[in-house]
């Protein structure tokens, strides 16, 4: 089958598609014909050697890390799920290719597009994984999601809301209009961020969840206060 795979460390430009083996499902696995993969920075900093140190790899690599795409295989110990199924999850051994493995998936919506199904499965997952952090996140609280626009940030928004919080988002103005959409109040980020969520929260906020990884952690529990 093609792939997009890269061989050493470097730029967009160690990407090639390749012929590969095809992949089977284990235990607990699918395989699926890829109807779409997405992109996401881990993906470019392993690709780089950034993670070098901290995550192996074994030549050629697969690129991409979640797929959505219509069920060929099943594995043992699965249930629920039949081949023709569509489902969107995270792909062992690389996702940009003609077939993936999925050993986390779910069913795809009819009405998701497979493009948006392919970007939820990090997205979402981290958002999760910070809210269970956090202690968990629900009715009454305020949130601020630093970087509210970015994929983890519009993920983090919209379980916020689902939960009954109230979610302060920031994000450049060009973006304000759609975080309304999603039920946040918008702020720009930058010098006074924390004046401008002190006027919107006056009370205070309960939370606070940096997505954009920019330094910005200190000021946003000065907006706790």
């Amino acid at each position: 089958m093609k792939a997009v795979t890269f061989a050493e460390y470097g730029g967009p430009d160690v990407l090639r598609v390749a012929d590969v083996e095809e992949p089977h499902p284990g235990p607990g696995q699918v395989r699926v014909a890829v109807r779409a993969s997405s992109v996401n920075p881990i993906d470019w900093k392993a690709r780089s050697g950034m993670l070098r140190d901290v995550m192996a790899v074994s030549f050629p690599v697969i690129d991409g890390r979640e797929a959505a795409g219509v069920v060929d295989e099943v594995g043992t110990d699965v249930s629920g799920v039949a081949v023709g199924d569509e489902v969107f999850g995270f792909a062992v051994g690389g996702s940009a290719a003609e077939h993936a493995v999925l050993d986390d998936f779910a069913r795809k919506p009819p009405g998701l597009s497979w493009e948006a199904a392919a970007a939820l499965p990090v997205a979402v997952e981290t958002s999760v994984r910070v809210f269970t952090v956090l202690g968990g996140v629900g009715e009454g609280q305020t949130l601020v999601v630093n970087g509210a626009a970015g994929g983890v940030g519009v993920a983090a928004v919209q379980l916020a809301r689902a939960r009954g919080a109230r979610v302060i988002g920031t994000a450049g103005e060009a973006n304000h209009d759609f975080l309304r959409s999603l039920g946040a109040e918008p702020t720009t980020y930058c010098d006074g961020m924390v004046d401008r969520i002190r006027a919107l929260a006056p009370e205070g906020v309960d939370l606070a969840v940096d997505t954009a990884g920019k330094g910005w952690r200190p000021r946003l529990d000065r907006a706790d206060r």
